[in-house]
């Protein structure tokens, strides 16, 4: 099982400078004239101090901004809310996020003007809030009202391109690829020109993200790389940005095999996360969940147990108990549960989790059909084999019944199912399944995934003593490794797949 990868930036519907440091901010406010320039600049300076996560100090900055135009400006007070929500959305407190940005939005509807321009704004913020909170299909509603508002409006092709981010982002939550790409496409072209280089390092990474969630592999690893090396180049090593991308890369090495990589990445979001906004913020409970995985994934158990059950625990109470983020989490730590052999821990905590996605998703989603392979395997690794089949191919009807192109959760579930079938000797159904496995993920890009499905193919056909067909399978997968670069071939799977290519060739000659 691999860690939700959620660290994708939400980008802010006002965008601020760069950062100074929190400890000089105060002293960068210019005397001002008027109350609208005064608030305008106590705006600035509680954005630059969530830019340096100094979320304090940003508050009590939009607080005085409150204040003053209470008394002196009420209809600026609208935005005044949504800056101060965001700020809250920032530091991760969503309840006093959604109470603000609840009642900017809500003054905005009331005011008989009807500003689009201010609406679409508002909007927007409220669709990063879902997202934050995990209502992808209400970050999505919202997003597409912000972008329609803002071509009804004419703001311009880069502001509705930041609306087409945001939007992309609610839709590849919620597993709608195709509809997602054409957005994220479409923004990456405008913002590739425009001044707004911070926006378009965000769109450029995103759109890493999402080849990442349509399993093409080969394409996300460029594209995050490229979208990292903006942004180091804009915001330098230690910023929550840069940790996004970080983490990113790491979830596309851990898929390509690089372990190695996966790791030093992995940890290095993890401990900007841990400095900048701490151990209990939603974003840095992400990082841990994802280091811990590739942890497991190394054989490293007992840090990987203590990091889960830390953040399982961190993401109840910050969380909440229906989020869909706390429900991946409860999947991975339920895996390392069932690989420490604490085996009825690991089927109460998933029962938890696939409760969650039953709740937000639905029971025909391709969210549920994940923890239902989640469970499969737990029972797999308890030896109950006949439960692990019938789970392993109600999930396999949800994917086939929803299904992307190319689809690398399908691709698994069937490579599962054949694995079950070779147990049991079930050798044509084994034969059959692997079959279909390796031309899914074929369409993927993962070759060190298709490789192993084709030894499995090889195994199988030289078990039912089709030697020839069985070489062939063999010679397959060596020639998708040997196409990779050097690092990637260095990993266990590549590394048995080649060492049994060798003996073969050993023993025929």
């Amino acid at each position: 099982m691999w860690a939700s990868l959620i660290g994708v930036l939400a980008v802010a519907a006002i965008a601020c400078p760069l950062s100074a440091k929190a400890e000089d901010i105060s002293k960068q406010s210019p005397i001002v004239q008027t109350s609208s320039e005064n608030s305008d600049n106590l705006r600035q300076a509680g954005m630059n101090y969530a830019e340096a996560c100094s979320f304090e100090n940003a508050r009590a900055k939009l607080e005085e901004d409150i204040a003053l135009n209470t008394n002196n400006d009420k209809s600026r007070l609208p935005e005044s809310y949504l800056l101060l929500g965001n700020i809250y959305r920032l530091q991760g407190s969503y309840p006093e996020a959604t109470e603000w940005t609840m009642r900017g939005l809500t003054a905005l509807e009331k005011e008989k003007t009807g500003d689009k321009k201010r609406l679409s704004a508002a909007y927007n913020y409220l669709a990063l809030l879902k997202n934050s909170t995990g209502e992808f299909s209400e970050s999505e509603k919202n997003a597409r009202k912000a972008l329609s508002l803002s071509i009804e409006s004419g703001l311009g092709k880069e502001n509705e391109a930041m609306h087409r981010v945001v939007l992309a982002n609610a839709l590849r939550q919620q597993g709608k690829f195709k509809e997602a790409l054409p957005e994220l496409e479409t923004a990456t072209s405008v913002l590739k020109t425009s001044k707004d280089r911070r926006l378009f390092a965000a769109a450029t990474n995103n759109l890493g993200a999402l080849y990442f969630w349509m399993g093409d592999y080969q394409k996300a690893m460029p594209t995050i790389q490229d979208g990292l090396k903006q942004r180091l180049d804009l915001l330098g090593e230690n910023h929550p940005d840069v940790a996004n991308s970080y983490l990113d890369l790491g979830c596309v090495e851990f898929k390509l095999g690089d372990v190695n990589s996966a790791l030093e990445h992995l940890q290095e979001a993890h401990e900007i996360r841990l400095g900048k906004l701490g151990a209990k913020h939603p974003e840095t409970l992400s990082s841990s969940a994802n280091l811990a995985v590739v942890l497991l994934s190394s054989g490293d158990l007992k840090r990987a147990l203590e990091l889960l059950g830390q953040t399982v625990e961190n993401g109840k109470l910050v969380l909440g108990v229906k989020n869909p983020d706390l429900a991946q989490y409860e999947d991975d730590y339920a895996n390392a549960l069932a690989q420490d052999k604490q085996f009825d821990l690991a089927r109460t905590t998933q029962a938890e989790a696939n409760a969650i996605r039953k709740s937000v998703f639905g029971s025909a989603s391709r969210e549920y059909a994940a923890g239902l392979r989640s469970m499969a395997q737990i029972e797999s690794s308890a030896g109950n084999k006949k439960p692990c089949l019938q789970l392993l191919l109600k999930s396999l009807s949800i994917y086939t019944e929803h299904r992307n192109f190319p689809d690398q959760d399908l691709a698994e579930t069937l490579d599962e199912i054949g694995y079950y079938y070779a147990e049991n000797d079930e050798l044509e159904k084994a034969r059959q399944t692997f079959v279909l496995a390796v031309r899914e993920k074929l369409k993927t890009g993962n070759k060190i995934s298709y490789a192993s499905s084709l030894a499995n193919l090889s195994e199988i056909l030289q078990r039912m003593n089709h030697k020839a067909e069985s070489a062939v399978m063999l010679k397959k997968a060596v020639n998708a490794i040997e196409t990779l670069p050097e690092g990637q071939r260095d990993t266990p799977d590549c590394k048995a797949i080649l060492e049994k290519y060798r003996l073969q060739k050993s023993v025929s000659e």
